[in-house]
């Protein structure tokens, strides 16, 4: 248990929605926000929560807010700035279209998380690198990339030292992205 104790979580919730066409972590799931979701299961995990979001509205969840650093660069810049704010050493990382994921997921990649720069998660052939574990120590790779415009959260795989978990032991379900309207 101690390990989750020190893991903090970092939701990313700055993205464009462009498929969408409007806030998808805002959007109504079930009568309430689909990021309400995300964040009630995180919570189950650790009290150290925080939101990646160029939008406002996020503070009404109670959790600090934390505009991109490098703005229109997606979601690397997301995990840079959730990594640069967090207080913790190994950081949760979640993307806000997951609203079915299931804290066993979480405890399993913490869990297997311990001595690797990244801890990724992958369900039925696929990986997702916005469902994982990253550590401070990928902030410098992380910034190089940002400067250099090279924007794929993948991209930095190479310079750290990565874990992929296979996730077969959950539902793919805990995994589906929502990413359009017909998603909903």
């Amino acid at each position: 248990m101690a390990i989750f104790q020190q893991t903090g979580i970092i939701l990313l919730a700055g993205g464009k929605s462009s498929r969408m066409g409007q806030d998808k972590g805002l959007m109504s799931l079930n009568g309430k926000p689909m990021v309400q979701f995300i964040l009630d299961t995180a919570k189950k995990i650790s009290d150290t929560i925080l939101i990646v979001a160029n939008n406002a509205d996020y503070n009404q969840f109670g959790y600090p807010v934390y505009a991109d650093d490098f703005f229109e660069k997606g979601p690397l810049a997301g995990l840079y700035t959730g990594l640069k704010n967090s207080t913790a050493e190994y950081n949760l990382v979640l993307s806000c279209d997951i609203p079915f994921i299931h804290e066993g997921v979480l405890e399993f990649l913490i869990e297997s998380s311990t001595g690797y720069d990244c801890t990724i998660s992958e369900s039925a052939g696929k990986m997702h690198p916005l469902v994982g574990v990253y550590r401070k120590s990928c902030l410098p790779v992380i910034e190089r990339k940002l400067h250099a415009n090279q924007l794929k959260v993948t991209g930095i795989f190479d310079e750290l030292s990565i874990r992929i978990v296979d996730m077969a032991n959950f539902l793919p379900e805990n995994f589906r992205n929502i990413n359009s309207p017909a998603d909903l």
